[in-house]
This record gives C-alpha cells, structure tokens and sequence, in this order.
C-alpha cells in the first residue's frame, strides 16, 4: 500500500512545484493582495504561510533571528543581512524578501537546529523448527529506498503458516516538509503465507488478487544470514486513485541488513547541507581557519 501512496504523491508534488517556481518572486503584500479564491486555488500552501509571516508585524524579528542562525547579521544589519542572504540564493539583492526567499529562510534555518537521533540498526536473526525471526533495516538493492533509515522486524510460525512484517521508519525533513523535525511513521503489519519452510530457509509470498500490480515474495535464508524482499510485476491494473504506475523493468530486491552505516550516511548528508546553507562569508572564514590550522 505504501508504494502506492508513494507514486500518487510524486504526481502531487510535481504539480506543486511548479506552481511553487511560477509564484516563487511574489512578495507577501502581492499574495495578499490576490483575491482570496485566487489565492486558495493557485498559490502553494507553502507560499501563503511565508506571505503570512511576512506580513506580521514582528516579521523582521523572527527573519533576523532566522538569519542570525545562518551566520548572517540579521540583528545588527537586517538589510544587509537580508541582501546577503539573497545573493547567496543567486537572486537578485533587494532587501525585500519573497515569498520563496521566506520558505527558504524558515528551511535552511530550521535545518541548523537538527541533530543525530537514536534510531535501532540493530541486525539479528534466529531460527527453529517451529518459528524464525530477522530484524534489520530494509535497503533497495541497485535503487534508493523512500525511506532509508528503517527498522523491519520479520516474524515467521510454522504452525500457523505465516510470516508477520513490521516496520518503523525515520521520516527526514526536506524542502517540502511543514516543520523541520524528524517524524517516526510506522507501517501496519503486513501478513505473508508461508510457501516453504526447510533447515534453513523460510520463504513466504504476499496474498495478492488476480488483478494485483505486483507481488511481493520473502525469501529468508538463515545459515547464509541473507534475506530478501522480492517484488515482481504481477500483470494486473497498476493504478491507485486514478494515478498509474509504472512496470518495474526488473524484479526490485530490497535486502535486510545491518543499518549503522546507512542511518551514519544520510545523518552526515544533512550535516553537510545545513553548513551549505550557511552564509557564504562565514563558510569562507571557517575555511580559511581550517587551512591555516592545518599548515600548522
């Protein structure tokens, strides 16, 4: 169900963002002044909460605090600050800020203030005659999973035929989020029908109709410590909420493994992005103390 969900809300952002390009370099006073239906239909949801604060009357507070974190003199010189931060976007240095350039304030702000959470990577698996368990994160083999950080735990009984999945995911803030903050979003159990259960393996299929769009196969081998989510195209409708979905080109194998060095990955991809977003005067100065430092 998930990838489902998934692939209706590509078709929605793609829509958004270019509503989000085409309104991009109106000030908050030009969307207010739109008439109120006008607004609601055309205007990104993102775009008339920017327009909203820049509209406040403590607006140029909250931006100098903002760009205060972002290592420019917003309490000291707002108008500098704004103008710098500007031309760190590659717009032009108005000293007035967008709607865009507010969104873009309140993300790259917010994306100081995230650090490293505690999230299980734990990698474990047992087997016995009558039940076996794996648990791990799930990564996409040749492909980028929708959410990398993960923890899956895979519960198999012999005497009822069945293999239970549970999975808990990181859900890391972007661009597009509302808050940037990390949310915890948890998939309801999925249940498989066990197809062979022998020494060592244990595979098991998902209970798919006659019109399904794919189907998913657990193949779980506990002497080699490998084991596989298979999914294949099963020939039937592949459509969700009037959205299509496109065949896969090849079988999509989602291996379980041990998920430090994937959670340490994109920790750091977010640590690198938000000192991208810093002022690019300060990134500068850091550099240049890093390398006399280092000559040292």
């Amino acid at each position: 169900m998930l990838l489902l969900i998934i692939a209706t809300l590509v078709t929605s952002v793609r829509a958004d963002e270019a509503a989000m390009t085409k309104y991009r370099n109106y000030t908050p006073k030009q969307v207010s002044d739109m008439p109120e239906q006008q607004r609601k239909s055309v205007m990104p949801m993102a775009y008339i909460f920017a327009a909203q604060k820049g509209l406040a009357v403590d607006s140029e507070l909250l931006f100098s605090m903002q760009l205060n974190l972002l290592m420019y003199p917003g309490i000291h010189d707002y108008k500098s600050a704004v103008r710098a931060f500007q031309a760190d976007l590659g717009d032009p240095p108005t000293g007035v800020l967008t709607v865009y350039q507010i969104h873009q304030l309140e993300y790259r702000s917010g994306l100081q203030n995230l650090a490293d959470v505690s999230f299980p990577y734990s990698f474990s698996s047992s087997k016995t005659d009558d039940y076996g368990t794996v648990e791990g994160t799930v990564t996409i083999l040749d492909d980028r999973i929708a959410w990398p950080i993960n923890h899956n735990k895979i519960k198999c009984f012999k005497s009822e035929n069945t293999c239970e999945v549970q999975q808990v995911m990181l859900v890391l803030p972007d661009e597009k989020s509302w808050a940037q903050q990390y949310q915890v979003m948890i998939d309801s159990t999925a249940y498989y029908n066990v197809t062979r259960w022998a020494n060592d393996t244990i595979d098991a299929e998902y209970p798919s109709k006659p019109d399904s769009c794919r189907t998913v196969s657990l193949s779980l081998n506990f002497k080699t410590k490998e084991f596989f989510f298979i999914t294949k195209n099963a020939g039937g409708k592949c459509e969700f909420l009037g959205q299509k979905i496109d065949m896969l080109a090849k079988p999509r194998i989602s291996q379980v493994v041990e998920g430090k060095k994937i959670f340490d990955k994109e920790f750091e991809k977010i640590k690198k992005m938000a000192y991208g977003f810093l002022a690019s005067d300060f990134r500068k100065k850091v550099d240049q103390a890093i390398a006399l430092s280092s000559k040292k």
